[in-house]
């Protein structure tokens, strides 16, 4: 059973229920169709108003298309030692006899900003290194921004971004 399916079993109007749960329709909207994630204190309440378990919930939001908010992540694109994220990740965590469902979400998080931190270095030498054209094309885009920077043109673009000294 689909979020929605619930939701109108329980006789609440999209409107009504993110009234309820003090977020606004459209934001509400999101996540019932899986464009966006559900928080835990989000999660909590949204099974609260509607009077179901919480076990239901996930599941109903496991219940979204494969064209949800997960598959539409900026992360997806990235490779580490040639294999997608998630699942260089989950070799590291199976290798290494860690089982994410044991984790909360903050830990999990942290172990993955972790394991990212510790490979995409090395992901980006060996991806640089084997391909001279991507080598070529960060040069000239640095070469693009230093004349912009020389012209103060941007000095605007650039002025919010810190970034940490190697």
């Amino acid at each position: 059973m689909t979020l929605t399916e619930i939701r109108k079993e329980k006789c609440f109007k999209a409107v009504d229920l993110a009234t309820r749960l003090g977020i606004s329709q459209g934001y509400y909207s999101h996540l019932e169709r899986g464009k966006r994630p559900f928080n835990d204190v989000l999660l909590k309440k949204t099974a609260k108003v509607l009077g179901i378990r919480l076990v239901t919930l996930r599941e109903a939001i496991k219940s979204h298309p494969p064209d949800s908010y997960k598959l539409k992540s900026w992360m997806s694109n990235i490779r580490i030692h040639g294999l997608p994220l998630i699942k260089a990740f989950h070799y590291y965590m199976e290798t290494n006899g860690i089982d994410a469902q044991t984790l909360d979400d903050a830990k999990l998080k942290i172990k993955m900003k972790e394991f990212v931190e510790a490979n995409i270095g090395f992901s980006v030498l060996a991806e640089l290194s084997e391909n001279k054209a991507l080598l070529h094309h960060v040069r000239e885009v640095i070469g693009t921004y230093s004349s912009l920077s020389k012209n103060n043109t941007l000095h605007n673009e650039s002025k919010n971004i810190q970034l940490r000294s190697l």
